[in-house]
């Protein structure tokens, strides 16, 4: 039985290193966007699924592009990032979500524990090495190699 269970978790952490992790960001300010994208594909493995400016935008992406990480601003007008990230919890449970802020994760008010979010970063603290460590975390297995 162990045999077993421990082939079934090797070939999953390698079903999961064969492909790329796609990542889709959800922003109000294009710029973020711009440099959302160029960490994710700076990071090897990792895939550019879109952009989205809004919640709504980014409910319509999640479901024609089924990431598998979406970025999540916390401050956005209409529907902020606590109510997307559970929005998208419920639409999309095997998606990882993480919220991103210009505002130091600990200054954030209250709301993102029972949001679904996996973590919290400052967005000048996005980097490939971030990534990497939350899908690992997420996964148990390193994306593939670019």
């Amino acid at each position: 039985m162990a045999l077993a269970r421990s082939r079934w978790q090797s070939q999953k952490a390698m079903g999961n290193a064969l492909r790329s992790v796609t990542v889709l960001a959800v922003d109000d300010h294009p710029r973020f966007l711009e440099a959302a994208r160029a960490v994710v594909e700076a990071t090897p493995g990792f895939t550019w699924a879109g952009g989205a400016a809004s919640g709504a935008e980014a409910l319509i992406a999640a479901g024609r592009k089924e990431p598998d990480l979406v970025l999540i601003d916390v401050n956005m007008p209409e529907m902020d990032g606590f109510e997307l990230a559970r929005e998208l919890r419920d639409s999309h449970p095997e998606t990882l979500v993480a919220l991103v802020s210009a505002q130091h994760p600990d200054e954030l008010p209250q709301g993102g524990a029972d949001s679904g979010a996996r973590a919290v970063l400052a967005k000048e603290n996005l980097r490939p090495s971030w990534l990497r460590s939350l899908w690992e975390e997420h996964r148990g297995g390193a994306p593939a190699e670019k």
